[in-house]
């Protein structure tokens, strides 16, 4: 599962019109082992069936039955499968290489902050691992490795002697060097511009990150939001990506609360933002939200109210984990696009405001 696909697949569920049938949406942590997650839905599938009769009844079953044959055979660190049997069937399931927390959830609508939540964390970016004669630049894609560019150093010719004095030599590999480190730089540049990519992370030892870090030009050392200083090699690879991707993440967490004090800081001075769960999903309505920004500790109703308006309207969605300036304030805001004259002041849930540093 790339970014790409899951981004279509949120549009698509959070459009899906109901037609009385039960839609299931089932979300696995497969780190304990297939067999393990399936015995957890199954009891969840006994008791739940409990609460649907007739053809209703059957349709869960016959919708829980399918999952449960797909689970057995599913790959990655988790999955999560929507399914809904009767007169308008839907088997949509999906896999991962990011954890999620197992969940299962039967209605007419999808459940999908989930899925939302993990779009936003595991985000896609770009690592540039180096070294003396090579670059790696990977693209990692939800959390794993999704395009791998490779960029060698120009060859030396050993020629000194007759044909180069020493002096020359030195500046022949100066000259090397410096190509070197400018192909590197073109590859990332040329990876990051044509995927749309806004975070990048450099890994090597510490004297080739610093050297890459340095040459970099200005419009990407702003990308740049972390760099690992430690030996690369085949063997340690899988180890440098995981750091990349808890890099990425503490990078990520900083920037949704900083968006949480930039969302406070404007509705303080009357600007283009609203707090609390109503006046964000009447901004929604209205299609004024320029983003959503979402606590993980809303109420799960509101949740997906709020990100099932934001998906069918295309609107990015920042979604925050342990930020207790959110919490008090609505647990749910907006930055806006424009203001409604004499609307918007007077809507406002009277947020509770702090100092914002």
């Amino acid at each position: 599962m790339n970014y790409a696909k899951l981004r279509k697949h949120l549009i698509a569920l959070a459009s899906l019109p109901t037609c009385g049938s039960p839609l299931v949406s089932a979300f696995f942590d497969l780190s304990k082992g297939n067999a393990s997650a399936l015995r957890d839905f199954q009891a969840w599938t006994e008791l739940t069936r409990q609460t649907f009769s007739g053809a209703r009844r059957q349709e869960f079953d016959d919708a829980t039955e399918e999952i449960e044959s797909w689970l057995m055979k599913a790959k990655g660190l988790s999955a999560a499968v929507f399914c809904r049997w009767g007169e308008h069937p839907l088997f949509l399931p999906m896999e991962f290489e990011v954890p999620l927390e197992s969940r299962y959830h039967v209605d007419e609508l999808a459940v999908i902050y989930p899925l939302v939540e993990l779009k936003d964390r595991f985000n896609r970016f770009v690592v540039a691992l180096t070294t003396a004669e090579s670059a790696r630049i990977i693209e990692v894609n939800l959390g794993s490795q999704s395009v791998e560019l490779l960029t060698e150093r120009p060859s030396l010719r050993e020629r000194i002697g007759r044909e180069w004095t020493r002096e020359h030599y030195a500046s022949h590999r100066r000259e090397r060097n410096r190509r070197f480190l400018k192909d590197k730089i073109a590859v990332i540049e040329s990876l990051m511009a044509k995927r749309g990519h806004n975070s990048l992370i450099i890994a090597g030892d510490a004297r080739y990150v610093n050297r890459l870090t340095d040459a970099l030009p200005s419009h990407l050392k702003h990308k740049l939001i972390g760099e690992i200083k430690t030996g690369i090699s085949d063997q340690r690879l899988k180890d440098v990506i995981s750091q990349a991707v808890n890099s990425f993440l503490e990078a990520e967490a900083q920037e949704s609360h900083g968006t949480v004090q930039l969302l406070v800081s404007s509705v303080r001075a009357g600007g283009l933002a609203v707090v609390g769960v109503e006046a964000t999903r009447r901004a929604l309505g209205q299609g004024r939200v320029e983003c959503l920004v979402v606590s993980s500790s809303l109420l799960k109703q509101d949740q997906e109210d709020l990100v099932r308006l934001a998906s069918q309207r295309g609107v990015p969605i920042e979604t925050v984990q342990n930020c207790e300036l959110l919490e008090r304030n609505g647990g749910a805001g907006a930055l806006l696009r424009y203001l409604l004259p004499n609307y918007d002041s007077a809507e406002v849930e009277e947020p509770e405001l702090e100092p914002v540093v």
